[in-house]
């Protein structure tokens, strides 16, 4: 509002002058062009923000997931201390899913119950939050090739199953076939893979003859799943659930992640080559 000044005095200006402002003041909008303009800005800044968001996002996935494996490594180092330097067998007996698994053995470690003589996918510690890896999502992991649909997290912190420990080729096996592994026979605990990220709760060791890959499941040209379950891609691991990568949790204590590239490669026999695979290296 403008104020006029005359003979000494102020004045405010008259009513139809007042009336000629307001009505110009409401009229006026944006036009065509300008919208177009702006919603123009509006889809650059966005086309420029949500891939750094999701490059965020995926960060912190993975720094969470890394904090949940090391809760696991002192559940491990605490039970080794208790168990004369014994790692907790992968489950009791391969014939009664009842029997406690690894997660079940190390439940009094991460302040949960081992819900002793329920079938292990029904005990707390199975899908207890800690275990969970924030990465995953509902449903088939990618390159499945289930024709079922899936209402399940697709995620987890899982052991390094070794089957039958002739030659030793991962830190857990059924007690009812191999005796615990004595953790002081692993000569370089740093490069000794006892957790990484997996669909349920285990990774088949492709050390193991009988767990080789021999199927090419991502069609990149090099084999990385075994045959046995030819509806589930990489052993039942998720090596790519992190940026193409995933966490391992090593018998040192330190977590880290590795790339799938480098964790997956295989040589001239297709035998994996990546020291974290090998327990007497």
């Amino acid at each position: 509002m403008r104020l006029y000044f005359n003979q000494g005095r102020f004045s405010l200006p008259d009513a139809g002058s007042m009336k000629r402002h307001l009505f110009t003041f409401k009229t006026r909008g944006f036009t065509l062009i300008e919208l177009l303009v702006v919603i123009a800005i509006i889809a650059i800044l966005a086309a420029l923000l949500l891939p750094a968001l999701s490059r965020a996002k995926a960060k912190g996935q993975t720094a969470r997931c890394l904090s949940n494996m090391r809760n696991w490594s002192m559940a491990t180092a605490m039970y080794l201390d208790d168990y004369d330097n014994l790692l907790p067998l992968f489950g009791d007996l391969s014939t009664d899913y009842t029997k406690a698994f690894w997660h079940a053995k190390l439940a009094p470690y991460i302040a949960k119950q081992t819900d002793d003589g329920k079938f292990f996918t029904q005990r707390e510690v199975y899908n207890y939050e800690l275990r969970k890896c924030p990465g995953g999502s509902v449903g088939l992991v990618p390159f499945s090739r289930s024709k079922k649909s899936s209402s399940a997290w697709n995620c987890w912190i899982g052991a390094n199953f070794g089957a039958y420990g002739d030659p030793l080729s991962g830190p857990f096996y059924y007690g009812n076939r191999t005796p615990p592994l004595k953790a002081s026979r692993i000569r370089n605990p740093s490069d000794a893979m006892m957790f990484m990220d997996t669909v349920t709760h285990y990774v088949y060791s492709p050390v193991d003859q009988a767990y080789r890959f021999t199927v090419d499941f991502n069609q990149d040209g090099k084999v990385d799943t075994m045959p046995q379950y030819p509806e589930t891609p990489f052993n039942y691991g998720r090596p790519t659930v992190h940026s193409n990568g995933s966490n391992n949790t090593l018998l040192d204590g330190h977590v880290e992640r590795v790339s799938f590239q480098a964790l997956w490669a295989i040589d001239g026999k297709k035998q994996v080559t990546h020291p974290f695979w090998y327990m007497e290296d």
